[in-house]
């Protein structure tokens, strides 16, 4: 009997999940890269004092918090859970919360206290949010392919690449230096509304991509053997080809009744394809070994580590290098020094935004070349993973040795003292994690049983989260010990 597997044909779905990747971050990127509005914003008397000198910090205590309480409940109970649930709901609730705060950037009226108890709270939705679609759209992409997960983690690395590139740009057209006068609210509101507008544009793309993906037939065709959508019009599961011994589904296209089934009919005809599960399962290759039977553990460990290494230095201390050629002796690096031009720029307050930027670029390059060499593969062994993963703290230690400005002298010794070091080790630790999360999210499903798929999307966004949060402590660490008090 003929076999025959439906492709993704033109690459649709795989774009599809860029785009879900793409949003999943979104709202992280977004109130990251709009300090600026807030700092202004937040200002409209009457404000409280402690929210407007520590909103960044808030921020990400709020966020984070709830998106790892968010995952911790969806480590036990997103089995239990739908799609629809976990992916098309938070959507629509993320789209939601940025129309509403597009609409409230232009009521620049608002006092700041006022604003802030509308922004806290709709952080902290949008982080149990994020958590949702993390778990979600993980375990969708592991339904359909390895490709597909690379697509979802390349599309989370392009959004935060958009986003500090936007945030660059746009500081790049204002005007450096000081001595002009303070922004107010309503300077900033109309270009911070249109960023959160078309920010909810994006996610608005991103629902429509979800509701086409059953529709295409690739993406209905993985779906019916997961059994996340069943047909029995449709659907119709043979046990055993005689030849190649794997199962067949038969899908039936046409009208007519639902009965007893017939290669041939008038209006109806049946092709009998494959039921291959794109998920690799090369489990059993080590199956009596210590890293197999720990593997998925060590790999959520290597993922925890990753996150971590990167949020102790960056961007909480990558935030304060400067220029070497910058004037300032402590917070913040002076707007421009005595050069004019672009390299005056560069060299005064766009010298950390380009940092973020080769950042996120390396994060890209990372897990687009996570597609190359011998662990694009097959799965790498755990340990070394592992190992890839502590050696990276080599990286990030070398952020304390580069020129940073604090609030108050920093005691260890500028031994990278030239402009390219920070450039190019911040880079490389961007492009170490790009490389080491895409990585272990392509090849993680292929370490569970089938009976386990579902722990797979859960549990690798809690260990990125759990990083996160402990890398930011810390970051916090690291700063007050190595500053002069």
């Amino acid at each position: 009997m003929a076999k025959e597997e439906v492709q993704d044909k033109y690459g649709v779905v795989y774009w599809i999940f860029v785009l879900l990747g793409t949003g999943t971050l979104l709202p992280w990127n977004v109130f990251l890269t709009e300090k600026e509005f807030y700092d202004v914003r937040l200002h409209v008397p009457p404000f409280n004092n402690y929210i407007t000198e520590n909103f960044m910090s808030i921020f990400c205590l709020v966020f984070n918090t709830a998106n790892l309480v968010a995952l911790g409940f969806l480590v036990r109970f997103q089995k239990h859970l739908s799609l629809r649930v976990l992916v098309l709901q938070p959507l629509v609730i993320t789209l939601i919360m940025l129309v509403s705060t597009a609409a409230l950037a232009l009521r620049v009226e608002i006092p700041g206290d006022l604003m802030a108890k509308f922004t806290l709270p709709s952080l902290g939705l949008m982080g149990l949010c994020m958590a949702f679609l993390q778990g979600g759209t993980m375990q969708l992409a592991s339904i359909f392919s390895i490709t597909h997960i690379r697509g979802v983690v390349s599309g989370i690395a392009v959004g935060g690449l958009v986003t500090s590139s936007l945030s660059f740009f746009s500081q790049l057209r204002a005007q450096g230096g000081g001595g002009s006068e303070a922004q107010t609210a309503a300077d900033v509101a109309p270009a911070a509304s249109v960023y959160f507008a078309a920010s909810a544009a994006v996610i608005a793309a991103c629902i429509a991509g979800y509701w086409a993906i059953p529709m295409l037939p690739y993406g209905r065709y993985k779906l019916l053997l997961a059994g996340i959508i069943d047909d029995p019009k449709e659907r119709k599961m043979l046990t055993v080809d005689e030849d190649y011994e794997e199962p067949l589904l038969t899908v039936v296209e046409g009208s007519g009744d639902s009965g007893a089934s017939t290669s041939t009919g008038q209006g109806r005809t049946e092709t009998t394809r494959a039921a291959i599960v794109c998920v690799e399962s090369d489990y059993s290759l080590y199956s009596r070994t210590w890293q197999a039977r720990n593997a998925f553990s060590i790999y959520c460990l290597a993922l925890f580590l990753c996150l971590c290494v990167t949020m102790s230095t960056h961007p909480g201390l990558s935030a304060f290098i400067c220029s070497v050629d910058n004037p300032a002796k402590v917070s913040p690096c002076a707007a421009r020094n005595d050069r004019d031009g672009l390299l005056g720029r560069i060299q005064g307050d766009l010298f950390v935004p380009l940092l973020f930027v080769l950042f996120s670029l390396g994060d890209f390059l990372g897990r687009f070349l996570s597609g190359y060499g011998p662990w694009a593969h097959g799965a790498p062994k755990p340990l070394s993973i592992l190992a890839y993963s502590v050696l990276r703290c080599a990286v990030a230690a070398a952020v304390l040795f580069c020129h940073l400005v604090t609030p108050t002298r920093w005691l260890l010794q500028e031994y990278l003292s030239k402009d390219y070091w920070p450039w190019g080790i911040i880079m490389l630790l961007g492009a170490t994690q790009g490389h080491l999360i895409s990585t272990i999210c392509m090849h993680a499903p292929s370490t569970l049983m089938p009976t386990e798929q579902s722990r797979y999307g859960p549990v690798t966004s809690f260990a990125i989260s759990a990083g996160c949060f402990v890398g930011s402590f810390v970051s916090i660490g690291l700063s007050s010990v190595f500053q002069q008090h």
